[in-house]
């Protein structure tokens, strides 16, 4: 159970960590917003990936490899990211002339998803050279840091998948 949830917890890092590069570059297509519309195109992105990653968490729950326990952060997780999300793009809704609303945000994450991760490869080195525009660099930091703790995650999870290799019941005796 460890494992399932250490693998959970990467799931939803990486729902952040995957599609920032891309929505970012996404939003800058629209690029005289600034930073709110940057910071609602991601939001919005990863709340998308969150609630997939809340199906997937549901299904494991169901079947008795997650806690509920764990879940419960990750929805606190999605609402604090729509929340974050929707309140950036109310900033710049009326200069953009659309309507802004919690259905029209979350609807709207699901295509901005599929274009972040399109987009993941050729926004990758421009996001690692520290962003395409300066009001970006809040976004670049708290990616690095995301990205940092996925990194550590990920190896926790490798040397666990190994450790069970080597101790379990198809290993060898010593």
């Amino acid at each position: 159970m460890r494992y399932k949830t250490l693998e959970f917890w990467l799931l939803t890092l990486l729902s952040f960590v995957l599609t920032m590069p891309g929505a970012v570059a996404f939003a800058n297509w629209d690029a005289p917003y600034g930073f709110h519309k940057d910071l609602a195109t991601w939001m919005s992105c990863a709340s998308a990936a969150l609630l997939l990653v809340l199906i997937y968490g549901a299904y494991e729950w169901k079947n008795g490899r997650l806690s509920f326990g764990i879940l419960v952060p990750v929805i606190l997780a999605w609402f604090i990211a729509v929340f974050v999300g929707l309140n950036a793009e109310k900033e710049i809704c009326g200069q953009m002339g659309y309507h802004c609303g919690l259905l029209t945000f979350i609807a709207a994450g699901f295509p901005g998803l599929l274009i972040s991760l399109m987009l993941l490869p050729f926004a990758l080195p421009e996001i690692l050279a520290g962003g395409p525009y300066s009001y970006d660099r809040p976004l670049v930091i708290a990616w690095y840091l995301l990205l940092a703790v996925a990194i550590i995650l990920s190896v926790i999870l490798y040397r666990l998948k190994k450790e069970e290799r080597l101790t379990g019941p198809d290993s060898p005796a010593p």
